[in-house]
């Protein structure tokens, strides 16, 4: 019998097909067991699916507002030079440790000592000057009138004071009194004085020695020495910046808060406080200043957070991640917010019922970052599901991995 190749072709295709399909059977049964994802619910008696619990518990819910910002020192000083001249020595370096009064930097002082024993001498020559003058200009004072003066004199600073005369009445009416007064005599010791130029020398003897003490750079409070770039004999001008002392005892950070959300926060709230640059670590701080204004263009309140520095580790400048207690609500009955599902627009849970998991809808509260407040559906002492509970079914079998 001849068969016609329409037949033959047909039959050769059937052969391929199925050749096709068993090689590639295996395959698709292989991708089905490697998807955890794919569960087979006609068969859920067979399986025992993996998960972590933890107990439904009654707590206090603590509310925060999330914020970031950079940490600064609580205090940071440009010192800078009062004079123009010479650095001498110096007693510091980058990063050293100092305390109040230290001596940190002394400059060349030569000329300043010139400039106070030139003062001591002119002193010396106003005080002779002066004790001759008083010798010479002996007379009595009219005490009847120079009271009076002096009682016109108070009664025009309380008028001043209490703004019934002008400034420039007060001081046209003082010129006058004043002028009365010396005529008394009871100004003679300020006439002398100025007559002999002793006022003048103790006013030179000052400024030197003030000259000279700024040739000595102290600390004004202890703290680290930061920027410091200098060497010795270099010349520094007047004003200008020599390093930065921080105060790093304590620190603060500034962060912005939303205007909706101020007047959730108050001077003394507790913040925890996270730093990418030391992983791992929870500092506490408390709120210590709130800005009694919002920025216009940003919309936020400036609030300063204030974080104690026991380890040393914390820098000015590092990056930190706050969150800022507002409420505390207390005895609520809690659960992990990884125990939360949402299906069919509802909230839901699954407990742990000895090896099978139970579906249970629940009535939701407040929450926080970590916890969800329950109004309904489970109480304190139940275990409910925080992993492996996306795939499971009302009375799945569990089995429960310790952490």
């Amino acid at each position: 019998m001849r068969i016609s190749p329409k037949v033959i072709f047909i039959v050769i295709g059937l052969i391929s097909i199925l050749i096709i399909s068993l090689i590639l059977r295996p395959n698709e049964e292989h991708k089905q067991k490697e998807d955890p994802t794919t569960v087979n619910y006609e068969k859920l008696d067979d399986i025992v699916f993996d998960v972590r619990v933890k107990e439904v518990f009654k707590g206090d819910l603590v509310k925060s507002i999330s914020a970031n910002g950079l940490v600064k020192a609580y205090r940071e000083l440009d010192v800078v030079s009062n004079i123009t001249n010479y650095i001498d020595r110096i007693f510091i370096s980058e990063g050293q440790f100092v305390n109040r009064g230290d001596l940190l930097i002394k400059f060349d002082d030569n000329e300043q000592k010139i400039a106070l024993s030139e003062a001591e001498v002119t002193l010396l020559n106003a005080k002779i000057e002066y004790g001759f003058l008083t010798k010479e200009e002996a007379r009595s004072v009219d005490i009847k009138a120079a009271d009076s003066i002096k009682s016109e004199l108070l009664k025009l600073e309380n008028f001043f004071n209490e703004n019934k005369i002008t400034e420039e009445e007060y001081l046209k009416l003082k010129e006058k009194l004043d002028l009365a007064l010396i005529f008394t005599g009871a100004k003679r010791d300020e006439i002398l004085l100025n007559k002999s130029g002793l006022t003048n020398a103790i006013n030179s003897m000052n400024r030197a020695k003030l000259n000279l003490s700024y040739t000595e750079i102290k600390a004004p409070f202890s703290g680290v020495i930061a920027d410091l770039n200098l060497v010795p004999r270099q010349r520094i001008s007047s004003g200008e910046k020599l390093f930065k002392l921080l105060d790093i005892s304590k620190l603060q950070i500034d962060v912005g808060i939303l205007e909706n959300e101020i007047n959730q926060v108050n001077i003394g709230n507790k913040a925890i406080i996270k730093l990418n640059a030391i992983p791992g670590k929870v500092y506490l701080g408390k709120v210590i200043n709130i800005n009694p204004k919002i920025d216009p263009e940003t919309k936020t309140c400036r609030v300063t957070v204030e974080i104690t520095n026991n380890d040393n580790k914390i820098k000015p400048g590092m990056f930190a991640t706050l969150q800022i207690e507002t409420e505390i609500l207390k005895n609520r009955v809690l659960i992990p917010n990884d125990a939360l599902l949402v299906r069919d627009k509802r909230n839901l849970v699954f407990l742990v019922d000895d090896n099978l998991a139970k579906w249970q809808y629940v009535m939701i509260g407040e929450h926080n970052e970590q916890y969800t407040e329950i109004l309904e559906g489970v109480s304190p002492g139940h275990f409910v599901i925080i992993e492996g509970h996306y795939n499971l079914a009302h009375d799945s079998k569990i089995r429960i991995i310790e952490d």
